[in-house]
């Protein structure tokens, strides 16, 4: 489903993001949405995370982003320099189109709550190079419209404490878009009023 980079700041412009209250002992991180090119080629980066053990996301299809710093003025801000170290490319103010709301993510079994928020940006009309960090094994420039081809869509099983179960997913290029992206993708499909397709009716899905 092709969109132009003025109906996705339309919609952002109209949408007003839902904020989640930080406890003390929440964590908080961010993520950018990084749209380049135009039209038909209007495309979405995305990373896989380099393999590491102590990932809880080791290996996933991800978005650039990471956990907000100390130093860190506001969510936004770690947005964009996680997008940098990761990958390279600078994201700002020229780029900026808005802002999703925020999801709570459980860590594990320990109780414990990540807030993280969601943020659009669109670089301009050429596909920018990358050059990832350690902890980013691949990148890509995803085709927006891919996202929404139904024939992409797709689920994976995941077992969790013994339990498997079956969550919607996006292939691309021998791989799966799902879990915490997938929700964050949902909610940019939310707010463009087009739906991403999944399957609807799979028992214990975890969105």
């Amino acid at each position: 489903m092709p969109f132009s980079v003025e109906q996705i700041r339309a919609a952002l412009g109209r949408h007003q993001p839902r904020l989640l209250e930080q406890r003390p002992d929440d964590t908080r991180a961010s993520v950018a949405l990084v749209l380049a090119g135009g039209g038909d080629e209007l495309s979405l980066c995305a990373i896989r995370r380099a393999e590491h053990p102590l990932d809880p996301w080791s290996g996933h299809m991800a978005l650039p982003g990471g956990r907000c710093d100390p130093d860190d003025p506001h969510p936004r801000a770690a947005a964009e320099r996680e997008t940098w170290e990761e990958v390279g490319v600078a994201v700002g103010e020229p780029h900026w189109l808005g802002a999703l709301s925020e999801v709570q993510v459980r860590m594990g079994g320990s109780g414990r709550k990540m807030i993280l928020s969601p943020f659009v940006y669109h670089l301009g009309e050429e596909l920018a190079s990358f050059t990832p960090n350690h902890e980013v094994a691949e990148v890509f420039w995803i085709p927006l419209a891919h996202l929404w081809e139904a024939g992409n869509a797709g689920s994976l099983e995941w077992e969790s404490h013994g339990t498997r179960l079956l969550y919607p997913s996006i292939r691309f290029q021998g791989h799966a878009i799902w879990g915490l992206t997938f929700r964050v993708l949902t909610l940019f499909s939310d707010v463009l009023d087009a739906p991403l397709p999944h399957l609807e009716e799979i028992p214990g899905l975890g969105r």
